[in-house]
């Protein structure tokens, strides 16, 4: 089962003055021309989005989920991919995706519709089904273009997409028939070289490709000058599974990027071994933050395909996923008229190794006191308290719990939607010293609006 929705561009400035619009989102909404987001976009929604864009870094991105009032005058749940410009300008894109007027269709394809490379799907499972394969040795490889989101800026989102199609072929044409190359997101690549097993092959293939691109973009009319990253493993050697192989490889892209760019590298036990263990290790097994900005991106655009979009992920699953991923230690969904939750996890420590950390299903005692709670909730419906010592919190039944169960950090989103009204409770207890950011908690009502909507239909 796949899904299409309605995606649209527009460009605003820090105050939510619009840029630039395209055409079909002016028909959306119903209007010839828009000055302000505002006006489309109601009260307690814009607040919302208004602290997500201050949140984010220059040059940085997220997510976020807000209602805009279309042409039909009803409100309609849209999710955003927001990008804050890095040129000075501090202007704001974002690419809005209509999460309400979703039609099912059925299709077998297994190409992406705009590269015609093999879609994350198909070379995700390709990548599987080879580390599943006994003594099947093959260089493992992610590839992201350079500075992309300045050719969107300069260029234009035409000559972007332009861009992708272009540097999508001629990674393409430069694998040849060593391996398989798909894409998985915006301007990023994965290949799979089952051919190659040797790396001097494997150095003469990434020369290749890096010089290809480069010298591609230097001939280019436009004045485009455009370049790659590339990280590489070799498997089996130095992974166990396909979600390790993918860790280590996304490490390797990165060290490129640290590097200076336009450049691969390949995982070599004896540079990088500092980077899998050691000061690495510490992150994982101290639950300290781990997820970078753009991992957690990524888990929510995975989870907005293939847990809201589609069933392929289910809730048990999901909610395990963003506890991972945000350092929770509990996640609960509290349906009205219950003695306990419906849905839960738990992380704990390992029995006999207080390094490491296991998800478990939980349960938790549901919320009384519905209207107390309800007062206390903001124009989003929801709310988060964080205390050390409770003392300085007014009395609540929030605070109530919060003692009751050494709550330190606690995040409620009130489900009205849903099928059954009822809470989603985020929350770390005292022992755990990690506090979630401005852009972790617009994350943690995206993830719940994506909760409620499945609720409501499935």
């Amino acid at each position: 089962m796949n899904h299409e929705f309605k995606k649209y561009l527009i460009k605003l400035d820090i105050n939510m003055n619009i840029i630039e619009a395209e055409d079909s989102f002016l028909r959306y909404i119903g209007m010839t021309e828009l000055s302000c987001l505002d006006e489309v976009v109601p009260p307690q929604d814009m607040m919302l989005l208004k602290n997500t864009i201050f949140a984010i870094n220059v040059g940085g991105s997220t997510l976020s989920c807000f209602r805009i009032r279309t042409s039909s005058g009803t409100l309609n749940w849209i999710a955003a991919n927001i990008e804050k410009n890095d040129d000075g300008s501090h202007h704001v894109q974002m690419e809005l995706s209509d999460i309400q007027s979703l039609k099912t269709v059925g299709t077998s394809s297994t190409l992406d519709p705009m590269t015609g490379l093999l879609n994350k799907k198909t070379i995700t499972d390709l990548a599987i089904e080879f580390t599943n394969k006994p003594d099947f040795h093959f260089y493992f490889g992610l590839i992201d273009i350079d500075h992309f989101k300045r050719v969107n800026d300069t260029y234009g989102h035409k000559r972007g997409d332009a861009v992708i199609i272009e540097v999508a072929h001629l990674i393409r044409d430069c694998i040849g028939e060593d391996g398989k190359v798909g894409r998985i997101g915006g301007d990023e690549f994965m290949f799979l070289l089952d051919k190659v097993n040797q790396r001097p092959r494997l150095r003469e293939i990434m020369n290749n490709l890096k010089d290809t691109i480069e010298e591609h973009y230097n001939q280019s009319e436009d004045d485009l000058h455009l370049t790659v990253s590339i990280g590489v493993t070799l498997y089996p050697d130095y992974s166990v599974d396909y979600n390790e192989l993918f860790t280590l490889t996304d490490k390797m892209l990165y060290r490129a990027k640290e590097k200076g760019r336009n450049r691969y590298v390949i995982y070599t036990p004896e540079v990088h071994a500092h980077i899998r263990g050691g000061a690495d290790a510490e992150k994982y097994t101290n639950n300290q933050h781990i997820y970078t900005e753009k991992e957690k991106n990524r888990l929510m655009m995975d989870l907005m395909e293939h847990f809201l979009l589609t069933d392929e992920t289910n809730i048990d699953t999901a909610l395990s996923n963003v506890l991972l991923a945000y350092n929770m230690d509990e996640i609960h969904i509290c349906f009205d008229g219950t003695d306990q939750s419906h849905y839960g996890v738990r992380r704990t420590l390992t029995s006999g190794d207080p390094h490491k950390t296991e998800i478990h299903f939980a349960s938790f005692p549901s919320l009384n006191e519905k209207e107390a709670i309800q007062a206390m909730l903001n124009e989003n419906n929801s709310m988060y308290l964080a205390s050390d010592t409770y003392e300085e919190l007014p009395p609540s039944p929030i605070k109530d719990l919060m003692m009751k169960e050494s709550i330190r950090y606690i995040f409620l989103y009130r489900m009205t939607h849903s099928r059954i009204p009822g809470f989603i409770l985020y929350f770390t207890h005292q022992n755990n010293v990690c506090r979630p950011s401005e852009a972790d908690m617009s994350d943690f009502l995206y993830f719940a609006h994506m909760v409620e909507l499945v609720l409501k239909t499935r």
